[in-house]
């Protein structure tokens, strides 16, 4: 049936993701939502290269190095995908990025292709977008250049800005993750490091760990070249049909892919963006964490709502004042009004909990290694924002 971890996340932030623009007018990405108005967009595209710069940058998971990818195709349509011994050995399941988000390797036959199992959506804008912007111009630049040239030609622009508080939704589909699936046609080409070499055997040889291993034999003329498995890799299943050999790796180490997800969740906590010369915390202020041991899984993301800005508070306060006749005491009632959001979440009855990493990653852990069904959402919040389900 499948496990799966669906985060429904709220974060703040301003000016997130600007789009090609026109002249000097830099304009934000956004959409139309269904009621009329136009909100900014964060894309999901923009938020997963945050999250892998995050991730280095914290030493939770390692990018792969240059010389793992390549460019394929020719002329405009030349694209940078991984290199073809790359998934032949299963040294991609070494990088988490692969094995989150997937792949399209073009340079053999069949194709080869990796299914995302880490979902990001969109983040989208939670108020709508009133067409803020600012002027700038390089003046201090063209200033001193003034005194070369004697004229001041500064270079303005205008750029779009939005404050605001943004949703989206991350789906990890558990069991997905930490294996792979490799195709490949007996005799067909296969590109390794620029030169084309032909498919001529897939053998089952013993490891030095007295395991199997596969040892992937190719041909260029007289010359041969032999790929064999990694050892970060065990082989799940090797099946060889009359048109394609079916590989199934998948990582030796059960805790590095507990590990690997606890991280990924890590720096979802931990997000930050940087963009315009500012360095944006995109961490959440509301979480909505679900964990589901069969399908389908569900997300809160469209019974959201951003209903509020303020939060009001009634008290008494109590006064004394002397006068002739002794001490009177005079009560009087007040309101204050706070500036913590309020968010609104229909449908859904759980337990609200501080926002705190160490408390979101014990209750996700809890599914990696459940073994019965499961089901639980909890929801967790900063002490910034006000909740109301």
């Amino acid at each position: 049936m499948g496990k799966y971890i669906v985060m429904d996340i709220v974060f703040h932030g301003n000016s997130l993701n600007y789009d090609q623009g026109s002249g000097n007018y830099q304009e934000l990405k956004k959409i139309t939502k269904w009621d009329g108005r136009q909100y900014t967009l964060v894309s999901r595209y923009a938020l997963r290269y945050s999250l892998l710069e995050t991730a280095q940058k914290t030493n939770l998971f390692k990018l792969t190095e240059a010389e793992n990818l390549i460019e394929a195709g020719k002329g405009e349509n030349k694209v940078i995908q991984p290199a073809t011994e790359f998934l032949l050995t299963g040294d991609i399941l070494q990088y988490p990025e692969f094995d989150f988000f997937g792949y399209l390797i073009t340079d053999i036959s069949p194709q080869n292709f990796r299914t995302a199992p880490v979902k990001l959506s969109h983040a989208v804008s939670m108020t709508p977008f009133m067409y803020d912007a600012h002027f700038n111009a390089n003046i201090g630049l063209a200033n001193r250049m003034r005194k070369m040239h004697g004229e001041l030609k500064p270079n303005p622009f205008t750029m779009e800005e939005h404050q605001t508080y943004y949703q989206y939704s991350v789906v990890i589909d558990v069991e997905n993750i930490g294996e792979i699936e490799v195709y490949m046609k007996p005799k067909e080409s296969v590109t390794i490091q620029g030169e084309s070499f032909k498919l001529q055997s897939i053998e089952k040889i013993s490891g030095s760990d007295g395991h199997e291993k596969l040892s992937i034999k190719l041909k260029k003329g007289k010359g041969e070249k032999e790929l064999k498995q990694s050892d970060v890799v065990e082989l799940s299943e090797f099946v060889e049909f009359d048109d394609v050999y079916v590989i199934k790796y998948r990582l030796r180490d059960d805790e590095e892919i507990k590990k690997r997800i606890l991280n990924l969740v890590r720096g979802l906590m931990s997000l930050k963006r940087s963009i315009k010369g500012r360095e944006e915390d995109l961490s959440p202020k509301l979480l909505i964490a679900g964990i589901y041991s069969e399908c389908p899984y569900k997300t809160y993301r469209d019974k959201l709502v951003l209903v509020d800005e303020y939060v009001e508070e009634e008290y008494d306060e109590i006064e004394e004042t002397e006068t002739e006749n002794g001490r009177i005491l005079k009560v009087k009632h007040k309101t204050n009004k706070t500036r913590k959001p309020l968010f609104k979440i229909e449908g859904l009855e759980a337990d609200i909990k501080v926002l705190d990493e160490k408390e979101v990653l014990s209750f996700i852990e809890r599914i990696l290694d459940e073994k019965s069904e499961y089901e639980d959402v909890k929801i967790f919040k900063d002490e910034s924002v006000e909740v109301q389900i």
